[in-house]
Protein backbone atom coordinates (compact mmCIF):
# COMPACT_ATOMS: atom_id res chain seq x y z
CA UNK A 1 0.00 0.00 0.00
CA UNK A 2 1.08 3.55 -1.06
CA UNK A 3 0.15 7.01 -0.07
CA UNK A 4 0.89 10.30 -1.96
CA UNK A 5 3.00 12.54 0.20
CA UNK A 6 2.78 16.62 0.03
CA UNK A 7 5.27 16.45 -2.54
CA UNK A 8 3.38 14.04 -4.97
CA UNK A 9 5.34 11.48 -4.76
CA UNK A 10 4.22 7.71 -3.98
CA UNK A 11 5.07 6.94 -0.14
CA UNK A 12 5.36 3.36 1.23
CA UNK A 13 4.63 2.18 4.32
CA UNK A 14 7.71 1.33 5.21
CA UNK A 15 9.10 4.98 4.12
CA UNK A 16 6.58 6.54 5.94
CA UNK A 17 7.53 4.09 9.18
CA UNK A 18 11.47 5.16 8.18
CA UNK A 19 10.17 8.71 8.65
CA UNK A 20 8.44 8.91 11.45
CA UNK A 21 11.47 6.41 13.58
CA UNK A 22 13.69 8.67 12.59
CA UNK A 23 12.01 12.17 13.60
CA UNK A 24 11.14 10.54 16.81
CA UNK A 25 15.15 9.68 17.53
CA UNK A 26 16.70 13.27 16.63
CA UNK A 27 14.36 14.49 19.02
CA UNK A 28 14.17 12.39 22.01
CA UNK A 29 17.33 10.77 21.29
CA UNK A 30 19.59 13.46 20.29
CA UNK A 31 17.46 15.99 21.68
CA UNK A 32 17.21 18.26 18.53
CA UNK A 33 14.75 21.25 18.60
CA UNK A 34 12.01 20.97 16.15
CA UNK A 35 13.26 23.67 13.90
CA UNK A 36 16.09 21.30 13.58
CA UNK A 37 14.81 18.11 12.43
CA UNK A 38 12.62 20.30 10.16
CA UNK A 39 15.98 21.58 8.39
CA UNK A 40 17.35 18.17 8.39
CA UNK A 41 14.23 16.22 7.30
CA UNK A 42 13.64 19.45 4.49
CA UNK A 43 10.45 19.19 5.87
CA UNK A 44 8.55 22.31 7.73
CA UNK A 45 8.79 22.96 11.34
CA UNK A 46 4.84 22.21 11.60
CA UNK A 47 5.26 18.89 9.81
CA UNK A 48 8.01 18.06 12.24
CA UNK A 49 5.54 18.32 14.76
CA UNK A 50 2.29 15.65 13.18
CA UNK A 51 5.22 12.94 12.83
CA UNK A 52 6.13 13.46 16.35
CA UNK A 53 2.47 13.13 17.37
CA UNK A 54 2.31 10.06 14.92
CA UNK A 55 5.41 8.35 15.97
CA UNK A 56 3.45 8.83 19.99
CA UNK A 57 -0.22 7.82 18.77
CA UNK A 58 1.61 4.66 16.25
CA UNK A 59 3.47 3.20 19.67
CA UNK A 60 6.50 4.36 18.39
CA UNK A 61 7.63 5.98 21.11
CA UNK A 62 5.93 5.20 24.29
CA UNK A 63 6.08 7.20 27.72
CA UNK A 64 6.48 5.18 30.67
CA UNK A 65 6.61 6.76 34.38
CA UNK A 66 8.01 4.24 36.97
CA UNK A 67 5.29 2.86 39.56
CA UNK A 68 7.35 3.85 42.23
CA UNK A 69 7.43 7.83 41.35
CA UNK A 70 3.67 7.19 40.97
CA UNK A 71 3.54 5.83 44.33
CA UNK A 72 5.15 8.57 46.04
CA UNK A 73 2.58 10.75 44.72
CA UNK A 74 0.67 12.38 48.27
CA UNK A 75 -2.76 11.18 47.53
CA UNK A 76 -1.39 7.50 47.36
CA UNK A 77 0.31 7.94 50.65
CA UNK A 78 -2.99 8.84 52.22
CA UNK A 79 -4.92 6.04 50.77
CA UNK A 80 -2.27 3.27 52.10
CA UNK A 81 -2.78 4.99 55.36
CA UNK A 82 -6.44 5.36 55.32
CA UNK A 83 -7.29 1.43 53.47
CA UNK A 84 -4.19 -0.26 55.00
CA UNK A 85 -2.81 -1.19 51.43
CA UNK A 86 0.55 -2.45 50.81
CA UNK A 87 0.90 -0.12 47.79
CA UNK A 88 -1.57 2.44 45.92
CA UNK A 89 -0.89 3.97 42.49
CA UNK A 90 -2.21 6.71 41.45
CA UNK A 91 -2.73 8.19 37.82
CA UNK A 92 -2.76 11.94 38.10
CA UNK A 93 -5.81 13.62 36.51
CA UNK A 94 -5.90 13.88 32.74
CA UNK A 95 -7.12 17.63 31.45
CA UNK A 96 -8.48 16.76 28.11
CA UNK A 97 -11.66 16.58 27.25
CA UNK A 98 -11.76 12.60 26.57
CA UNK A 99 -10.25 11.87 29.76
CA UNK A 100 -13.38 10.13 31.34
CA UNK A 101 -12.93 7.76 27.54
CA UNK A 102 -9.59 7.35 28.55
CA UNK A 103 -9.47 6.20 32.16
CA UNK A 104 -9.46 2.64 31.63
CA UNK A 105 -6.52 2.92 29.07
CA UNK A 106 -4.35 5.20 31.39
CA UNK A 107 -4.91 3.24 34.62
CA UNK A 108 -4.13 0.24 32.93
CA UNK A 109 -0.68 1.41 31.71
CA UNK A 110 0.41 2.59 35.08
CA UNK A 111 -1.01 -1.39 35.96
CA UNK A 112 1.05 -2.79 33.52
CA UNK A 113 4.61 -0.54 34.72
CA UNK A 114 3.54 -1.67 38.48
CA UNK A 115 2.73 -5.71 37.35
CA UNK A 116 6.63 -5.56 35.62
CA UNK A 117 8.21 -5.91 38.94
CA UNK A 118 6.63 -9.16 39.45
CA UNK A 119 7.47 -10.21 35.50
CA UNK A 120 10.40 -13.27 36.25
CA UNK A 121 11.16 -16.33 34.37
CA UNK A 122 9.06 -18.77 35.97
CA UNK A 123 6.57 -16.56 37.61
CA UNK A 124 2.65 -17.59 37.11
CA UNK A 125 0.58 -14.19 37.68
CA UNK A 126 -3.20 -14.60 38.25
CA UNK A 127 -5.51 -12.42 36.58
CA UNK A 128 -9.40 -11.98 36.78
CA UNK A 129 -12.04 -10.83 33.94
CA UNK A 130 -12.39 -7.33 33.09
CA UNK A 131 -11.74 -4.69 30.22
CA UNK A 132 -8.74 -2.73 31.92
CA UNK A 133 -7.34 -6.08 32.99
CA UNK A 134 -6.77 -7.30 29.42
CA UNK A 135 -5.55 -3.61 28.94
CA UNK A 136 -2.94 -4.25 31.13
CA UNK A 137 -1.87 -7.56 29.92
CA UNK A 138 -2.00 -6.03 26.34
CA UNK A 139 0.62 -2.78 27.87
CA UNK A 140 3.24 -5.40 28.98
CA UNK A 141 6.40 -5.37 27.09
CA UNK A 142 7.35 -8.48 25.68
CA UNK A 143 10.42 -8.70 26.61
CA UNK A 144 9.38 -8.99 30.03
CA UNK A 145 6.62 -11.74 29.41
CA UNK A 146 9.75 -14.65 28.88
CA UNK A 147 9.70 -17.55 30.99
CA UNK A 148 5.93 -16.10 32.97
CA UNK A 149 2.75 -18.40 32.92
CA UNK A 150 -0.24 -15.89 32.92
CA UNK A 151 -3.53 -17.97 34.64
CA UNK A 152 -6.56 -17.01 34.93
CA UNK A 153 -8.76 -17.19 37.92
CA UNK A 154 -11.96 -16.91 36.82
CA UNK A 155 -13.79 -18.03 33.43
CA UNK A 156 -14.54 -15.65 30.72
CA UNK A 157 -12.95 -17.48 28.26
CA UNK A 158 -14.68 -15.86 25.28
CA UNK A 159 -13.72 -12.37 26.87
CA UNK A 160 -10.02 -13.26 26.90
CA UNK A 161 -9.91 -14.75 23.61
CA UNK A 162 -11.48 -12.09 21.65
CA UNK A 163 -9.93 -9.55 22.78
CA UNK A 164 -6.39 -10.75 23.37
CA UNK A 165 -5.98 -12.66 20.57
CA UNK A 166 -7.47 -9.79 18.48
CA UNK A 167 -5.57 -7.37 19.83
CA UNK A 168 -2.15 -8.70 21.23
CA UNK A 169 0.89 -7.30 20.07
CA UNK A 170 3.18 -8.14 22.76
CA UNK A 171 2.80 -11.86 22.62
CA UNK A 172 0.95 -11.99 25.60
CA UNK A 173 -1.40 -14.69 24.05
CA UNK A 174 1.47 -17.29 24.54
CA UNK A 175 1.71 -17.00 28.30
CA UNK A 176 -2.16 -17.03 28.97
CA UNK A 177 -3.65 -20.11 30.14
CA UNK A 178 -7.92 -19.69 30.31
CA UNK A 179 -10.26 -21.85 32.19
CA UNK A 180 -12.02 -23.19 29.74
CA UNK A 181 -15.56 -21.89 30.63
CA UNK A 182 -17.61 -18.85 30.63
CA UNK A 183 -17.57 -16.99 33.74
CA UNK A 184 -21.11 -17.60 34.77
CA UNK A 185 -22.68 -21.12 33.63
CA UNK A 186 -26.71 -20.87 32.23
CA UNK A 187 -27.50 -22.72 35.23
CA UNK A 188 -26.32 -23.57 38.91
CA UNK A 189 -25.72 -27.79 37.94
CA UNK A 190 -23.66 -26.63 35.02
CA UNK A 191 -21.47 -24.43 36.92
CA UNK A 192 -20.95 -27.18 39.26
CA UNK A 193 -19.63 -29.62 36.74
CA UNK A 194 -17.37 -27.19 35.35
CA UNK A 195 -15.96 -26.55 38.57
CA UNK A 196 -15.17 -30.14 38.82
CA UNK A 197 -13.75 -30.59 35.21
CA UNK A 198 -9.92 -31.38 35.08
CA UNK A 199 -9.32 -28.69 32.64
CA UNK A 200 -10.47 -26.20 34.89
CA UNK A 201 -9.17 -27.20 38.40
CA UNK A 202 -5.44 -27.32 36.39
CA UNK A 203 -5.65 -23.81 35.64
CA UNK A 204 -7.00 -23.04 39.29
CA UNK A 205 -4.19 -24.70 40.77
CA UNK A 206 -1.74 -23.15 38.94
CA UNK A 207 -3.29 -19.53 39.55
CA UNK A 208 -3.62 -20.44 42.96
CA UNK A 209 0.21 -20.38 43.25
CA UNK A 210 0.41 -16.73 41.79
CA UNK A 211 2.96 -14.09 43.32
CA UNK A 212 0.50 -11.88 42.07
CA UNK A 213 -2.94 -11.61 41.26
CA UNK A 214 -4.69 -8.83 38.95
CA UNK A 215 -7.96 -7.77 39.29
CA UNK A 216 -10.75 -5.77 37.60
CA UNK A 217 -13.49 -4.32 39.95
CA UNK A 218 -17.19 -3.86 37.84
CA UNK A 219 -19.86 -1.72 39.27
CA UNK A 220 -23.59 -2.03 39.84
CA UNK A 221 -24.34 1.25 38.31
CA UNK A 222 -26.53 1.71 34.79
CA UNK A 223 -22.56 1.88 32.96
CA UNK A 224 -21.83 -1.56 34.27
CA UNK A 225 -19.34 -3.14 32.22
CA UNK A 226 -20.92 -6.67 32.91
CA UNK A 227 -23.78 -4.90 30.95
CA UNK A 228 -21.96 -3.93 28.19
CA UNK A 229 -20.02 -7.11 27.79
CA UNK A 230 -23.60 -9.10 27.51
CA UNK A 231 -22.31 -10.88 31.05
CA UNK A 232 -25.62 -9.80 32.71
CA UNK A 233 -28.64 -8.05 31.76
CA UNK A 234 -29.41 -5.07 33.01
CA UNK A 235 -33.04 -6.12 34.41
CA UNK A 236 -30.52 -8.40 36.71
CA UNK A 237 -28.02 -5.53 37.83
CA UNK A 238 -31.13 -3.66 39.09
CA UNK A 239 -31.84 -6.72 40.76
CA UNK A 240 -28.28 -7.48 42.45
CA UNK A 241 -28.39 -3.25 43.49
CA UNK A 242 -31.98 -4.13 45.26
CA UNK A 243 -30.41 -6.64 47.19
CA UNK A 244 -27.37 -4.32 48.28
CA UNK A 245 -24.82 -4.91 45.38
CA UNK A 246 -22.62 -1.78 44.48
CA UNK A 247 -19.93 -3.80 42.11
CA UNK A 248 -18.72 -7.32 41.17
CA UNK A 249 -15.09 -8.79 41.25
CA UNK A 250 -14.51 -12.11 39.22
CA UNK A 251 -18.20 -12.13 38.72
CA UNK A 252 -18.92 -12.07 42.30
CA UNK A 253 -21.32 -9.40 43.68
CA UNK A 254 -20.50 -7.58 46.80
CA UNK A 255 -22.03 -5.19 49.08
CA UNK A 256 -20.85 -1.81 50.65
CA UNK A 257 -18.80 -3.43 53.18
CA UNK A 258 -17.29 -5.92 50.79
CA UNK A 259 -19.35 -8.43 52.07
CA UNK A 260 -20.27 -11.33 49.05
CA UNK A 261 -23.48 -11.84 48.14
CA UNK A 262 -25.33 -15.14 48.49
CA UNK A 263 -27.53 -15.49 45.39
CA UNK A 264 -26.61 -13.01 43.07
CA UNK A 265 -25.76 -15.92 40.37
CA UNK A 266 -22.78 -17.06 42.72
CA UNK A 267 -24.28 -20.72 42.53
CA UNK A 268 -23.59 -19.82 38.44
CA UNK A 269 -19.92 -18.45 38.76
CA UNK A 270 -17.14 -20.05 37.75
CA UNK A 271 -13.76 -19.65 39.10
CA UNK A 272 -11.69 -18.18 42.46
CA UNK A 273 -14.35 -17.37 44.92
CA UNK A 274 -13.73 -13.24 46.30
CA UNK A 275 -13.10 -14.44 50.04
CA UNK A 276 -9.72 -16.26 48.63
CA UNK A 277 -7.98 -13.32 47.53
CA UNK A 278 -7.38 -12.71 50.66
CA UNK A 279 -5.40 -15.03 51.34
CA UNK A 280 -3.27 -14.68 48.36
CA UNK A 281 0.36 -12.69 47.80
CA UNK A 282 -0.06 -9.39 46.52
CA UNK A 283 -3.51 -8.80 44.96
CA UNK A 284 -3.57 -6.16 42.66
CA UNK A 285 -6.83 -4.08 41.62
CA UNK A 286 -6.99 -2.31 38.63
CA UNK A 287 -10.07 0.17 38.26
CA UNK A 288 -10.59 3.81 37.61
CA UNK A 289 -13.85 6.57 36.85
CA UNK A 290 -16.19 8.32 39.58
CA UNK A 291 -18.58 5.47 38.46
CA UNK A 292 -16.67 3.18 40.12
CA UNK A 293 -15.91 4.31 43.23
CA UNK A 294 -18.34 3.01 45.48
CA UNK A 295 -17.56 -0.33 44.14
CA UNK A 296 -13.94 0.11 44.79
CA UNK A 297 -14.82 1.41 48.32
CA UNK A 298 -16.47 -1.57 48.91
CA UNK A 299 -13.30 -3.73 47.55
CA UNK A 300 -10.95 -2.08 50.07
CA UNK A 301 -13.48 -2.44 52.98
CA UNK A 302 -13.64 -5.90 51.99
CA UNK A 303 -9.77 -6.04 52.04
CA UNK A 304 -9.38 -8.03 48.94
CA UNK A 305 -6.84 -5.77 47.95
CA UNK A 306 -2.90 -5.31 48.23
CA UNK A 307 -2.24 -2.87 45.44
CA UNK A 308 -4.87 0.08 44.33
CA UNK A 309 -3.94 1.78 41.02
CA UNK A 310 -6.49 3.82 40.54
CA UNK A 311 -6.99 7.96 38.78
CA UNK A 312 -6.73 10.93 40.50
CA UNK A 313 -10.52 11.86 41.18
CA UNK A 314 -11.33 8.29 42.39
CA UNK A 315 -8.55 8.85 44.88
CA UNK A 316 -10.13 12.22 46.30
CA UNK A 317 -13.68 10.85 46.29
CA UNK A 318 -12.22 7.51 48.37
CA UNK A 319 -10.19 10.34 50.56
CA UNK A 320 -13.54 12.20 51.15
CA UNK A 321 -15.74 9.37 52.40
CA UNK A 322 -17.70 9.13 49.24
Amino acid sequence: MASIGRSGTAQTDQDRQAVLVRAAWLYYKDRLTQAEIAERLFVSRATVGRLLDAARDEGIVRFEISADHLAAFELSGRLRERYGLADAIVVPRASSADAADRANERVAAAGAEYVKRFLKPGAVIGVGWGDTVTRVLLALPRSSLEGVTIATVAGGINAYTRQISALSTNGVNEHLRVIPAPLIASSATIAAALRQDASVTSVLRLAEGAVATLTGIGSSRTVASSVRSGLFSQEQVDEFRAMGAVGDMLGEWFDAKGAALVGAASDRKIGMGIDQLRRMPNVVGVAGGPDKVEAIAGVLRGGYLDVLVTDEDVAELLLEGL
